[in-house]
């Protein structure tokens, strides 16, 4: 893993201005070579292993271990096969895009490399807009295979949808204009007021059994405590994540890992529980999941 350092204007104007005299001089350059192909190609040996490692136990669970109702296992399988292609669509996309944000000067060098000829490659950066871009479509084209007009779980999937454009936007524009960490708070903010307007669940939490002598309740209504505590939450979850930005494979490997969990949760509790509103829960997070591991996978494939 490997931390990335953003070019400035300068370094931009004069490595540009560098690289353009031996590539005059010899066109078998390593330098036209990077041009041609920006970024190195997928490790599709560690994600083809890495996605079967868990996808055994997964499918095990969906369609063994677990008693999970037909028209719950189609659906989830239907996603599945969207996602899985996403997953081939971002991986042809990645390069063409990289070429994109190289002209525009969105690119890095790394600095652990710095002094060897690698040190001198540039890193496309924002190619994260990317995989946002294509699960945002697979989550929508998904709809029409699962979801009716008057679904009342319609609402709060296109609710999660919108707040997480808004933030897929919010990190292109802090990429590119460079925002600050007070405003960047302050949209991320924004990004959840979609996601807490269309919340109606409980606003209750489990008092844990040693502090019950001491508060009173075994259940504690938090009101509109709850949704500040979801909305902060959610701004702290967007944050750790991007703050291992720049380090080759470990935001979105970590994002990978984070997907895997929750889908085996969401599986486990779905064959655990009898309740439909809770099933439903649950398949609306794996619906949401498996297309950002999807793409998350391709983009892991070039930052292995």
């Amino acid at each position: 893993m490997t931390a990335r350092k953003r070019a400035s204007a300068t370094a931009t104007t004069t490595a540009a201005a560098a690289d353009s005299r031996p590539a005059q001089a010899d066109h078998k350059s390593p330098e036209s070579t990077s041009s041609d192909q920006p970024i190195a190609p997928p490790k599709w040996g560690v994600i083809v292993k890495l996605s079967l490692l868990f996808s055994i136990p997964y499918f095990y669970l969906l369609f063994y271990h677990c008693k999970i109702e037909q028209e719950l296992k189609r659906s989830i399988l239907i996603n599945a096969g969207l996602s899985l292609a996403g997953f081939f669509v971002t991986l042809k996309i990645i390069p063409v895009a990289s070429r994109y944000v190289l002209r525009r000067s969105l690119f890095g060098y790394d600095i652990n490399k710095k002094g060897t000829p690698q040190g001198t490659v540039k890193v496309p950066e924002s190619l994260g807009i990317v995989v946002g871009i294509i699960f945002l479509v697979l989550a929508i084209v998904f709809q029409y295979f699962n979801f009716t007009a008057d679904s009342n779980w319609l609402v709060k999937y296109n609710a999660a949808l919108a707040s997480i454009c808004f933030m897929i936007l919010l990190g292109f524009v802090d990429d590119v204009l460079d925002v600050s960490c007070r405003v960047k708070l302050l949209l991320l903010s924004f990004a959840t007021l979609p996601l807490l307007m269309a919340y109606a669940g409980h606003t209750t939490i489990i008092i844990p059994k040693p502090l019950i002598p001491y508060v009173g309740l075994e259940v504690l209504d938090l009101g509109w405590i709850y949704k500040l505590y979801m909305a902060l939450l959610a701004v702290f979850c967007t944050n750790s994540i991007n703050i291992h930005a720049g380090l080759n494979g470990l935001e979105v490997g970590q994002t990978v890992v984070i997907a895997i969990a929750i889908m085996v949760h969401n599986i486990m509790q779905i064959g655990a529980s009898s309740n439909p509103e809770y099933q439903q829960a649950h398949v609306l997070s794996i619906y949401l999941v498996q297309p950002l591991l999807a793409t998350s996978l391709a983009s892991l494939s070039y930052n292995w």
